[in-house]
C-alpha cells in the first residue's frame, strides 16, 4: 500500500510541474455524439464518404464539421448553431487557444502554445460519475465514480499525444445492466483501499473497490489526414453498424498500433496489431470470466489468455454512393510471429501455414444511400466455413459459424440531425469461440494402475487415481474446477476417435485423458484464444447463438439537449456453441444437428431505454439520465447437463417474466 500511494503522489507531481496546446490528430472516443451527425451528414450529402473505422482524429472531425458548416444554407437555424457549438467544443479540447488561470473554472483545463515553435501543451482534470440503480430490487446498483489527469500536447504540425492517469471508485454491479451492455471500466484489477489491498473475485461487488485507467495515445497525421499513424489504448469500432461484428465500440480498450491510408478517392485501408489484456477476476454473478485470475507468482507460468490481436480492412466506393469492405483479424497467442505483424498479410493463410492455432475471423460488408433518405447497410462475418453448397444447406450447417448483421439509418426532418435506426443482428453458435490448446502434463502407465495413486501434473494440478471403480479425480486448479472421469472397461464416459488418438474430455474440455494402449496420458490447457480482450468479447457485445433486433431513435434538440430512444429484443438459443467458452468437437461433427435457432430458444430479453444529455451553457459540465424497462422470460439451464459444446444442455420449464426498472444518472466535469 506504501507503493501505491508514493506511485501516486509522483505521477500527479508529474502532471502539476510539466509544462503547460491540446492534440489535434489524437482520437475523438467512439461514444462521442459527433459520429452521429457525421453519419446522417453523409446521408444527407454535406460531407463524402468517410473510412468507417473508427474513432477519428480530433483534425479530421474539425475538418468535416467546417465542410458542413459552409453550406448554411443546407442547415437549419438550430443545426446550424449546434455545429457551431461542436466546433467551438472541439477546438477548445483539441484546439490550440491558451487557456490560463483566470479562465480555468469555465475551460476546465490549463494550456499554452507557441506558434514559432509548434510545441504547447494543456494539462486538466475529468470528473466523472455514474449511479445505475434499479427500482424492482432493493439494493441493486452500480456506482462508478472517475477521477483523471491528463496531459495533451502537440509537437510541430504532425505529432500529437495525450498521456492520462486515472483512479475509479466503484461499486459494480451487473445485475441492472442488460448482459451485452454491463462492461467493467478499471484496468487489471480492482482493490480495496480501506483493506490493505485485497482484491474482489466476484461481481456484484460488495463494497467500492479502486482501480486504475489509463488510455495513453500517440498520434501522427500526414498528406492532409490521409496517412494516420496511432499509437494508443482506445476504444475502436470498425464497420457500418451501431457496434459491429469484427471490432465492436463497447469492447474493451487495448493497446495497439494503428495505420489508417485512405489511398485513393475510392479506397481506404486499415490494419492494426495490438496486445490485449486480462482482468482479474473469477466469475460474475456465478458465471465464469474469461480472463487469467492474478494469483501467486508461480501461477504465472498458467495464464491462459495470453493473447494478441491484428485486423485489417479494406473498403472500396463503386460510384458515389455504394461501398463494399471486406476485413479479417486474428487472436493468437503472444509469441514474436512476424506473419501477423505484416501489415499486408492474409491472415487466414498465415495461420493455416503456422499449424492452425489461432482463432481467425473475416467477413465483408457493404453499405448503400440513398441520398438525402436513408442508408442501407449488411454485414457477414465467419469463424469458420466448413460446408459450400446449396445456400439453406450452407446457413444450417453446424461448421459454418457465421455472423449476420443488416440495418437501415434514417435521417429525419425534426430536431438537430436526428435520425432513426433499425438493425438486426445474429450471432451463430460457436462464433467468437475457439478450442483450448492443451499440452501432455503427467501420466499414469501400466505399473501405475494397480493401486490407487496420487500424480502433481506438471502445472502443480492434484489428480488421484482410483482403483476400484478405475476413476481419475482432478482437483480445483485455476480456472480448472473439480473433475472425475471413469476409465474402467465399462466407462460411463464418451470417448472420441480423432487423428489416430482415442480419448474423453472433462465436461468444460479443458482436460482430455488419452487412452495410448495400457496408459493414460493427461493434456491440461495452456493457451485460449477465445474472442475475448480482459475477459469481454471483442465483437459484437452477445453470447453466441442470439439474435438481436434494435430500433433506436436519436433526436437533437436545442440549447445543448441531446435525447435517445431504444428498444431492444433479444433471443438466445441453447441447441449448441450458446457460450464464449464452449466450442466444437471436430472430432464428432458430423454429430451436431442442423442449426434450428427458434425451436432451442432458452431466453427472451426486451428492453426499452430513454435518455438524455444535456451539455450546460459555458460551462465545462454535461448532465445524463435514463429510464430503462427490462422484461425478462427464460427458461433455466440444468447445470448438470452442461458440457464444453452445449449440445447435451438440458433446460427446464419456462418461468414468469421478471421486470425490472432502471434508472440511472451521471454528470461529467471537465476541469
Amino acid at each position: 500500500m506504501k507503493h501505491t500511494r508514493l506511485l501516486f503522489v509522483l505521477v500527479l507531481c508529474f502532471f502539476v510541474l510539466t509544462s503547460l496546446t491540446a492534440a489535434v490528430h489524437t482520437s475523438v472516443p467512439v461514444d462521442h455524439a459527433v459520429y452521429r451527425i457525421l453519419d446522417v451528414a453523409q446521408i444527407r450529402g454535406l460531407i463524402d464518404n468517410q473510412i468507417d473505422v473508427k474513432p477519428y482524429s480530433a483534425s479530421r472531425i474539425l475538418s468535416l464539421l467546417q465542410t458542413i458548416a459552409s453550406r448554411p444554407e443546407t442547415l437549419s437555424k438550430s443545426e446550424l448553431e449546434y455545429i457551431q457549438q461542436l466546433i467551438a467544443s472541439l477546438k477548445a479540447s483539441y484546439g490550440y487557444e491558451p487557456s490560463d488561470l483566470q479562465s480555468l473554472l469555465t475551460t476546465g483545463y490549463l494550456r499554452s502554445y507557441d506558434a514559432q515553435k509548434g510545441l504547447g501543451a494543456s494539462f486538466g482534470i475529468t470528473v466523472d460519475t455514474q449511479q445505475t440503480f434499479s427500482l424492482s430490487e432493493k439494493g441493486e446498483y452500480d456506482s462508478r465514480n472517475a477521477l483523471v489527469a491528463f496531459l495533451k500536447s502537440d509537437i510541430g504540425s504532425h505529432i500529437s499525444f495525450n498521456m492520462d492517469f486515472g483512479l475509479v471508485f466503484d461499486k459494480l454491479n451487473n445485475r441492472v445492466f442488460l448482459p451485452g451492455e454491463f462492461t467493467i471500466p478499471g484496468e487489471g484489477f480492482y482493490m480495496r483501499l480501506t483493506e490493505g489491498g485485497n482484491t474482489p473475485s466476484s461481481i456484484p461487488f460488495e463494497k467500492i473497490n479502486t482501480s486504475l485507467v489509463l488510455t495513453p495515445e500517440l498520434s501522427a497525421s500526414f498528406f492532409d489526414g490521409d496517412v494516420l499513424l496511432r499509437w494508443g489504448t482506445i476504444k475502436r469500432d470498425w464497420g457500418p453498424g451501431l457496434n459491429n461484428l469484427m471490432l465492436s465500440a463497447d469492447a474493451r480498450s487495448f493497446d495497439a498500433i494503428d495505420i489508417q491510408l485512405n489511398l485513393t478517392s475510392w479506397f481506404r485501408y486499415s490494419v492494426m496489431s495490438g496486445s490485449l489484456g486480462k482482468f482479474s477476476l473469477d466469475n460474475i454473478d456465478g458465471e465464469p470470466f474469461l480472463s487469467d485470475r492474478y494469483g501467486a507468482k508461480e501461477d504465472r507460468v498458467n495464464y491462459r489468455y495470453d493473447n494478441n490481436f491484428s485486423a485489417h480492412r479494406a473498403e472500396l466506393d463503386i460510384g458515389r454512393n455504394f461501398t463494399f469492405a471486406i476485413y479479417e483479424s486474428t487472436v493468437w497467442q503472444k509469441r514474436f510471429e512476424l506473419s501477423y505483424l505484416n501489415p499486408f498479410t492474409v491472415y487466414m493463410f498465415q495461420q493455416n501455414s503456422l499449424g492452425d492455432m489461432d482463432d481467425v475471423f473475416a467477413g465483408l460488408d457493404v453499405s448503400y444511400t440513398l441520398p438525402s433518405k436513408a442508408r442501407l447497410y449488411g454485414a457477414m462475418a465467419m469463424n469458420e466455413m466448413n460446408v459450400v453448397g446449396n445456400p439453406i444447406t450452407m446457413l444450417k450447417a453446424p461448421r459454418n459459424m457465421f455472423a449476420f448483421q443488416a440495418g437501415v439509418v434514417v435521417p429525419l426532418p425534426i430536431g438537430t440531425f436526428s435520425s432513426l435506426t433499425f438493425q438486426w443482428t445474429y450471432i451463430g453458435p460457436f462464433v467468437y469461440t475457439h478450442y483450448p490448446m492443451r499440452k501432455l502434463t503427467g501420466s499414469f502407465v501400466k505399473g501405475d494402475l494397480v493401486t490407487d495413486k496420487t500424480i502433481i501434473t506438471d502445472t502443480g494440478r492434484t489428480v488421484v487415481y482410483s482403483s476400484v471403480p478405475k476413476k481419475l479425480a482432478f482437483s480445483a486448479k485455476g480456472a480448472d474446477p473439480i473433475a472425475e472421469i471413469d476409465i474402467s472397461d465399462a466407462a460411463v464416459a464418451t470417448w472420441y476417435t480423432q487423428g489416430g488418438k482415442t480419448y474423453t474430455l472433462t465436461d468444460d474440455g479443458r482436460t482430455m485423458i488419452e487412452k495410448k494402449g495400457d496408459d493414460f496420458l493427461i493434456y491440461e490447457t495452456y493457451a485460449e484464444t477465445n474472442y475475448v480482450n480482459k475477459g469481454e468479447n471483442l465483437g459484437y457485445p452477445l453470447q453466441p447463438n442470439s439474435q438481436e433486433f434494435l430500433l433506436q431513435l436519436d433526436l437533437g434538440l436545442p440549447r445543448g439537449w441531446t435525447t435517445q430512444f431504444q428498444a431492444k429484443y433479444q433471443a438466445r438459443s441453447g441447441q449448441y456453441g450458446y457460450s464464449l467458452d464452449q466450442f466444437m468437437l471436430y472430432a464428432i461433427d458430423d454429430q451436431y444437428p442442423e442449426k434450428d435457432f427458434w425451436n432451442h430458444v432458452f431466453n427472451h430479453t426486451l428492453s426499452i431505454l430513454v435518455s438524455g444529455t444535456k451539455k450546460l451553457d459555458d460551462m465545462p459540465i454535461s448532465l445524463t439520465a435514463s429510464y430503462r424497462f427490462i422484461a425478462d422470460w427464460e427458461r433455466p439451464i440444468d447445470e448438470s447437463t452442461e458440457r464444453f459444446d452445449g449440445l447435451t444442455t438440458k433446460f427446464g420449464a419456462w418461468q414468469d417474466p421478471v421486470f425490472n426498472h432502471i434508472v440511472q444518472v451521471g454528470v461529467k466535469i471537465f476541469y
